[in-house]
């Protein structure tokens, strides 16, 4: 197993949308049963503590964040809202449906993509918009399989087949105004008075 490439925007804002690319690459002679990368720090159960209000991401490292507030029936709060999750091929998702994200397992923090060839390489791709304020952390690891029978080993000796994301969401959202046409959002303020 060989990660690529791994990229999230380390400094975000309220309501601002990015994506979190994880490449992998097959470089040994096998197909890989089903290739997959969890969302979430070692240790953690899957789920976190009874999962989140997104229903994607654990309470620990993952796209949520554990609440210490009293008297709530689930802690887990979402830290990013997931927008759309990895698929082999791109979907088209209504945004005006409250439907569930499609999943292809029921694993929480866990996206599978299939098997992949020897040789080959595929992209996890996930969009999310920052909804709660502050540092956070996210750790990813690839895995070879769903249930522990197939083990991911790195492509070569201390090459690391996980990682970690830190940063911060700001406490402002980005600045913007809807443009002239009356549809188009423009990021930055809006202009006043007429220009030269």
């Amino acid at each position: 197993m060989q990660i690529l490439s791994a990229s999230f925007p380390s400094q975000q804002r309220l309501a601002q949308t990015s994506n979190m690319v994880i490449a992998v690459r097959n470089p040994g002679p096998k197909q890989i049963p089903i290739i997959s990368v969890t969302v979430k720090c070692p240790g953690v159960p899957e789920g976190g503590s009874g999962g989140s209000a997104s229903g994607v991401g654990g309470a620990g490292g993952g796209f949520a964040y554990r609440s210490t507030a009293q008297g709530q029936a689930d802690p887990a709060r979402p830290r990013f809202v997931v927008n759309t999750i990895p698929t082999r091929t791109p979907r088209q998702y209504d945004r005006g449906r409250l439907d569930p994200l499609e999943r292809s397992s029921s694993f929480v923090d866990t996206f599978q993509l299939g098997s992949l060839d020897a040789g080959r390489t595929v992209t996890f791709r996930w969009n999310v918009t920052a909804v709660h304020p502050g540092p956070f952390k996210i750790c990813y690891r690839v895995n070879a399989g769903l249930f522990g029978k197939a083990v991911a080993v790195p492509s070569s000796s201390g090459e690391p087949i996980a990682g970690t994301f830190t940063g911060g969401v700001a406490q402002k959202p980005p600045q913007a105004h809807i443009a002239a046409d009356g549809h188009t959002v423009v990021e930055g303020t809006a202009q006043s008075g007429n220009s030269p």
